[in-house]
């Protein structure tokens, strides 16, 4: 999704594709909802999604801007832009993609009106320069509107996902697997990559996740880069993790998820 040495892990189809099917409906697409009402962005505007994914957020936003407006999805997957059509409103903007990272948006200066990113910040190894990249494309007075997922804080199904695997014993099977806080942000952390934007807030936000059935909870470890190691492993090993991933999901079907939203201007 970004640039980090992670995020080559998304590369493979099966995540992007699993990914779509069982965490988009249930974890991102409540949240990319709530980020592109916030944010508001007018009809006729031009939008851009960083680290777009399946472009849950890009979907959202082109509804928002309607035929008229224009919406770009960046990322640097191939296979998760290749999603990111699949679904779209047809009376919503068109949305292009745009295969690149975070650091290095190839968009002219001052030629985008409304910059939106959901979750995909803290895979990006040069937070500031992403910032300073996403401030660079937007015009004077253009909008921003930023959601990562909060530190400290127990973050379902990821965490979930992970104990999983580890508690199988297995070495981290990429840079730090087991440091859940690297898929989140701190509140001092954001508070300083957002200092050359202007009245910049940061609201605390919980959703809860509603999944359709226990077995799309579960099966949305496929939609990770958890997903390869846990089919590589040997059959009862798998079975092991897949039933204590059903335990858990089980006894706690619908968690509560906090995140960071974050709004400022150019």
């Amino acid at each position: 999704m970004t640039e980090d040495a992670r995020s080559g892990l998304f590369q493979s189809n099966s995540i992007a594709e699993n990914y779509r099917h069982y965490l988009l409906p249930t974890v991102f697409e409540p949240w990319a909802r709530h980020l592109v009402q916030t944010v508001a962005p007018r009809s006729g505007l031009t939008v851009l999604d960083v680290a777009s994914g399946t472009g849950a957020v890009a979907r959202a936003a082109a509804t928002a801007v309607g035929p008229t407006g224009r919406v770009i999805a960046s990322d640097i997957s191939a296979g998760m832009l290749g999603e990111v059509s699949r679904g779209a409103d047809p009376d919503g903007a068109p949305i292009e993609t745009l295969e690149a990272p975070a650091t290095a948006l190839p968009l002219e200066d001052d030629s985008v009106d409304v910059v939106l990113c959901q979750h995909g910040l803290p895979f990006v190894r040069d937070q500031a320069a992403a910032l300073a990249e996403m401030k660079r494309v937007l015009r004077p007075g253009g909008s921003l509107g930023i959601v990562v997922w909060v530190a400290a804080m127990r973050l379902e199904p990821f965490d979930s996902y992970g104990d999983a695997l580890r508690d199988e014993g297995i070495d981290e099977p990429f840079t730090r697997a087991w440091d859940f806080d690297s898929f989140k942000m701190t509140r001092a952390k954001l508070v300083k990559i957002l200092a050359g934007f202007e009245g910049a807030a940061i609201e605390t936000t919980s959703l809860r996740l509603d999944w359709p059935s226990v077995d799309d909870a579960v099966n949305g470890i496929f939609g990770t880069p958890y997903g390869p190691v846990l089919s590589a492993l040997m059959p009862e090993r798998q079975d092991h993790a897949l039933s204590a991933l059903r335990d858990w999901m089980t006894a706690s079907p619908h968690p509560l998820v906090t995140a960071f939203v974050v709004t400022a201007t150019a």
